[in-house]
């Protein structure tokens, strides 16, 4: 009975962690990538965003979001770990922490400067988004790897 709930909870914990690890990759790739072209309309000119670059930011970017849903799933998985939840470990808080400051950067840089370069306006507000969009997604990256080291070294 025991091994059957045993083997319940690592069915559980491993769907957890999976969807921990494919929010945290597709949400940090997005910004990634949002940053890319950020760079791109960073360096625009007054003819205005080059046509893939425009393409781009037609779309809404709903998919970096994803990283709001990375410590939910990764709280959970700890929860239904089978050595036993840790969630005072070195390596959970400093993932948390690093966390918090990628989806402040999300919501307080990324996204608005975003939505500046959607809006269309001027060639120097286009840059100076784009920059401020390329310098927020490559700390965002930043983090993502400090993140994935804590959680692969699991430092005590």
């Amino acid at each position: 009975m025991l091994i059957a709930a045993t083997q319940g909870h690592q069915g559980v914990f491993d769907v957890l962690v999976g969807l921990h690890v494919v929010s945290a990759l597709v949400g940090f790739g997005s910004v990634a990538i949002s940053g890319v072209y950020g760079a791109a309309a960073r360096r625009s000119d007054e003819s205005g965003l080059s046509e893939e670059t425009a393409r781009y930011f037609r779309s809404r970017g709903w998919t970096e979001l994803l990283i709001l849903g990375v410590p939910v799933f990764g709280a959970a998985a700890i929860g239904f770990r089978p050595e036993g939840a840790d969630f005072g470990g070195l390596w959970v808080i400093g993932g948390f922490v690093a966390w918090a400051l990628a989806a402040a950067l999300l919501l307080g840089v990324v996204r608005p400067a975003e939505s500046r370069i959607r809006s269309g306006g001027e060639p120097a507000d286009r840059s100076g988004s784009g920059g401020r969009l390329m310098w927020a997604a490559a700390g965002c990256d930043v983090l993502f790897v400090i993140a994935l080291a804590l959680m692969i070294t699991q430092p005590a």
